[in-house]
């Protein structure tokens, strides 16, 4: 290559060559310099590439549990009462996920494992798991188990590409959360359809130590004012049964919205209409008033269950704050197994949040009413049955659920700082129908084996009781988050027939959860 230089630009050369280690070892610096300044620490933590990210977290929790305690009697099926015990948990989960303007793609893994269960805290079959250390036992049959398993893989095809804008199609295995097809990004708006409007019928029943997940397809078409969502799938095993890699094949489910978004009606305001489809033909008993023995399995005689429903949820200014107001019902029909089912549920609620006054304090009340079943021999199921929800949401020491009850209380929170937020909520329960069961559970959890509800006989009697809780929430910073919980019952007349020992149950964890 010298022979191509001219004469003239030899010495140059040389010398450069002489330096060319130095040269080498300074273009990484010089390279540097030509980038913006500080381009690595813009990325959020985990973010590899415009389009790759890693995510992940890990969550514990402490329970302790003081529950009902029934007196033991083998004759009648009550063969285990330990009501008293502290067991722990840690979940922890990551994820791949690839964004494009043509697709996005999503991969995650879960760990749930299960430490210190208490092995005799199912009651039997009149009674029940003890609190939700028995419902642990019960599906995973061990003090102590772990499980890893895949928890969410879909591939989301955005329509903007193949000039549908707004539309997607998502297909493999995702969470679905009824109720909750977008978000408003505002915060008080958006926490009220978490908390108070979705998931009361399908959700991921994050609380649980190994999440529900659902293996199908879901269509969705979102425009500025409106959003409609179509979704085909079958439950995975998980909630209380950890071993969540497994499909529930012999459950189908279908849901359908249409929601007319905040303000493209009316100010401030949404309304949703729905239809939910749920088929069962696993082979389980299903729990109702009528003799164990007059309910056939539901692969002898399956259970088609149809949900209509609508939702208006609303936040309007009024003075020195905020009011806000739910209205949500449901109307089921279809087969309970070899009987007709018609049941309902209602929910009114109303609430007023200070916005300039100290801690903000928000005040609400609540009344729900789940339809209960008159008559075992009438040939008509009447219960409302809450399918596959997230039970938690609706009552936070999940001694009872949504079916033949009525929830009267009270909501009080504050937030004394911008990070932080107490809540104290006080309920009134009774049975909607005395000839019906208490209920518990929290849908189908497991392939076989159980229902997914359980049911206690009360003697005619409907006073379930009152309960106190105390919720207490801090978020550190994006990456962390701890909470602690209390709730304690005063067993009414309903509740001391089934627990004669004990009437009274408290329940309290402490929780915190790392991400990025």
């Amino acid at each position: 290559m010298k022979n191509n230089i001219p004469q003239a630009l030899h010495p140059i050369f040389r010398q450069a060559a002489l330096r060319r280690p130095a040269l080498l070892c300074s273009l990484p610096l010089l390279c540097a310099c030509s980038l913006p300044l500080h381009a690595e620490e813009e990325r959020p933590w985990g973010q590899i590439t415009d389009n790759l990210r890693i995510s992940g977290d890990l969550r514990g929790r402490v329970e302790t549990w003081d529950y009902f305690e029934p007196a033991l009697n083998p004759a009648t099926g009550v063969i285990n009462n330990n009501n008293d015990y502290t067991f722990g948990a840690l979940r922890a989960r990551l994820a791949v996920a690839f964004n494009s303007s043509i697709l996005d793609a999503f991969v995650q893994s879960e760990y749930s494992g299960l430490y210190d269960l208490p092995d005799n805290a199912v009651a039997g079959p009149p009674v029940g798991p003890l609190g939700l250390g028995g419902a642990y036992y019960r599906e995973n049959s061990a003090t102590s188990r772990s499980d890893v398993h895949l928890k969410q893989a879909y591939l989301n095809f955005k329509g903007q590409s193949f000039g549908l804008p707004g539309a997607a199609f998502k297909v493999g295995r995702f969470e679905i959360a009824e109720g909750l097809e977008y978000k408003t990004g505002d915060a008080k708006f958006d926490m009220l359809k978490t908390t108070r409007v979705s998931q009361r019928l399908v959700g991921p029943f994050d609380f649980t130590h190994a999440t529900r997940n659902f293996d199908g397809f879901s269509t969705v078409y979102d425009q500025t004012g409106y959003n409609i969502t179509l979704t085909g799938a079958r439950p995975t095993q998980a909630g209380f049964n950890i071993q969540g890699m497994d499909e529930i094949s012999h459950i189908d489910v279908f849901y359908g919205a249409l929601t007319s978004k905040k303000g493209a009606i009316l100010p401030g305001t949404e309304g949703r209409l729905f239809y939910l489809y749920y088929g069962d033909d696993r082979n389980v008993v299903p729990v109702d008033n009528r003799p164990a023995a007059a309910r056939p399995a539901l692969n002898s005689d399956d259970m088609q269950i149809h949900t209509v429903g609508t939702h208006l949820l609303t936040v309007q200014p009024m003075g020195a704050g905020d009011v806000d107001a739910v209205l949500w019902g449901a109307y089921q029909f279809g087969d309970w197994g070899n009987l007709n089912h018609q049941a309902y549920a209602s929910d009114a609620e109303i609430g007023y949040q200070w916005k300039d006054v100290f801690m903000k304090p928000w005040l609400r009340a609540v009344y729900f009413r789940g339809s209960g079943d008159s008559n075992p021999t009438d040939g008509t199921h009447g219960t409302f049955f809450q399918v596959l929800p997230t039970v938690r949401a609706y009552a936070k020491f999940p001694f009872y659920n949504l079916m033949n009850i009525q929830d009267s209380f009270l909501q009080a929170s504050i937030t004394p700082t911008q990070n932080t937020r107490l809540a104290v909520d006080a309920h009134y329960l009774t049975l909607e129908n005395a000839h019906d069961l208490y209920y518990g559970g929290a849908g189908a959890t497991s392939r076989t084996g159980t229902f997914g509800y359980f049911g206690r006989a009360t003697g005619r009697q409907n006073s379930v009781g009152e309960l106190v809780d105390i919720t207490f929430t801090h978020t550190v910073n994006t990456h962390f988050n701890w909470s602690l919980y209390y709730g304690h019952a005063f067993g009414s007349d309903a509740t001391k027939s089934v627990y004669q020992q004990q009437g009274d149950a408290n329940f309290g964890y402490a929780e915190f959860t790392v991400s990025f």
